[in-house]
C-alpha cells in the first residue's frame, strides 16, 4: 500500500490526489445488475488471465470500468455516500471487508462522513465478517459464507425488501491462502501522507511534503529506508515483491490463486440463481506502474483505478437454499457488538493499522 520513490510520492501526493479527483469514475450504481460481487483487490488484467479458464469468465467477457477509488475506503466513501440513499436503500450489503466499521477521517481522500457504515441507509446491512473470520492458517473472511448469505438474502428478497444484493468478497486481496508465511504484517494508513488537515490548514503531512521536495532522490530512498527499519520491516507482500523478496511468478501464481478462490465461489451464485450477476473490483493493485506499489488512496494510476466489469446471467441450474445468518433471521442487521479493537484487528490482517 505503497509508493516508492520520487515519482511513487509525486503521484501520491496531493498533485496525484487533484488528478484523482478529476477522474470520478462509474459507480456500481449506474451499472445494470441484480447481485455484484465486488472482488477486492482484483486487477484487469488478472481477471482477463482467468478468462476462458473459469467458467464464470468465458473468453471476451471482461470488460473494464473506472472505478470510484484506488483503496477500499475511498471506494466505499464515493459509492455509500449521501447521493446513492436511494439505492442503498433497496438494496442489501454483504460485506467481509472490515472498512464497513471503520472511520476513515483519517484518509484525506475521503469525506470522513461516510464511515462506518449506517444500517439504517440500507435495506440491510450484514457485516459477515465479523462472525465469519478465520484464523486457520490464513486470518481472513473465505468466500463461503458470503456467498451463502448472499443466496439466502436473494432467495428471500420480497421478504426483507431488497431487490438486489452487493456482495463485497476479501479476495483477491492478501493474504493469500496458498502463501500466508507471504503476509507479515501490516502498514500503517497514515504513512501514505494522506492525513488530514487541522482546522487552520497546516498538518503534519503537509510539512513533511515541503521537506521533502528539498531532498534528493538519494536522500529519499534513504529516508523510506530508515522509515521501513522503525517499523521493524514489517511489509505487505506487494512491498516484499518491490524489494525483490518474493519470486515474481509465485507471487503472480499466488494471487492468481486467491482469484480462483473467490470465483469457484461466484460461481455458486452463477449456478444458483437467475439472477443478472456482475463482477467487479473496488480497486486494483499497482505493482511499480508510475512508481506505486499495492493500493493507496487517492491515486489516479490506471493499474488502480481501471477494475474489471463482467456480467453473467445466472443458469439456475441448482437450487441451494442457505438458511440466513443468524444475525439477520433474529431481525438484527448491523452492529453485533464487535469492539473498536476487532474491527482493527481484523483490518491488521488485511494489512491495515
Amino acid at each position: 500500500m505503497s509508493g516508492r520513490g520520487l515519482l511513487g510520492r509525486v503521484v501520491t501526493g496531493r498533485l496525484g490526489q487533484a488528478v484523482s479527483r478529476l477522474c470520478p469514475g462509474t459507480p456500481v450504481w449506474e451499472r445494470e445488475w441484480d447481485i455484484c460481487c465486488v472482488l477486492d483487490g482484483c486487477r484487469v488484467d488478472l481477471m482477463r488471465g482467468m478468462a476462458g479458464d473459469h467458467r464464470v469468465t468465458p473468453e471476451g467477457c471482461v470488460e473494464s470500468v473506472w472505478s470510484v477509488g484506488s483503496q477500499s475506503a475511498e471506494w466505499m466513501d464515493a459509492t455509500f455516500g449521501s447521493a446513492h440513499r436511494e439505492e442503498m436503500a433497496r438494496t442489501a450489503y454483504v460485506t467481509g471487508n472490515p472498512f464497513s466499521a471503520q472511520s476513515a477521517e483519517h484518509v484525506l481522500v475521503t469525506s470522513g462522513e461516510t464511515l462506518p457504515l449506517d444500517a439504517d441507509d440500507w435495506g440491510l446491512l450484514y457485516e459477515a465478517w465479523r462472525e465469519e473470520w478465520v484464523d486457520d492458517g490464513v486470518s481472513t473472511i473465505p468466500p463461503a459464507p458470503l456467498t451463502d448469505a448472499a443466496v439466502a438474502v436473494w432467495n428471500r428478497r420480497e421478504e426483507l425488501g431488497v431487490d438486489r444484493v452487493l456482495v463485497h468478497y476479501m479476495q483477491p486481496h492478501a493474504p493469500f491462502r496458498s502463501r500466508p508465511e507471504w503476509f507479515l504484517g501490516t502498514a500503517d494508513i497514515e504513512s501514505w501522507g494522506q492525513v488530514r488537515r487541522s482546522e487552520d490548514g497546516n498538518s503534519e503531512s503537509q510539512a513533511e511534503e515541503a521537506a521533502l521536495t528539498d531532498l534528493s532522490a538519494e536522500e529519499l530512498a534513504e529516508l523510506e529506508r530508515l522509515s521501513e527499519a522503525e517499523t521493524d520491516g514489517v511489509k505487505d507482500p506487494w512491498t516484499r515483491l518491490r524489494d525483490g523478496e518474493l519470486p515474481d511468478a509465485a507471487f503472480w501464481a499466488a494471487y492468481r490463486d486467491n482469484l480462483r478462490w473467490a470465483l469457484d465461489d461466484v460461481s455458486r451464485l452463477v449456478e444458483g440463481t437467475t439472477a443478472r450477476v456482475a463482477l467487479t473490483s473496488d480497486h486494483g493493485n499497482a505493482a511499480g506502474e508510475w512508481g506505486v506499489w499495492s493500493h493507496p488512496p487517492g491515486v489516479p494510476v490506471p493499474a488502480l483505478r481501471k477494475v474489471p466489469w463482467v456480467s453473467r446471467q445466472g443458469t439456475g441450474e441448482c437450487s441451494p437454499d442457505p438458511p440466513l445468518p443468524e444475525q439477520l433471521r433474529a431481525g438484527r442487521d448491523g452492529d453485533t457488538g464487535a469492539t473498536d479493537e476487532a474491527v482493527a484487528e481484523r483490518l491488521a490482517d488485511l494489512g491495515y493499522r
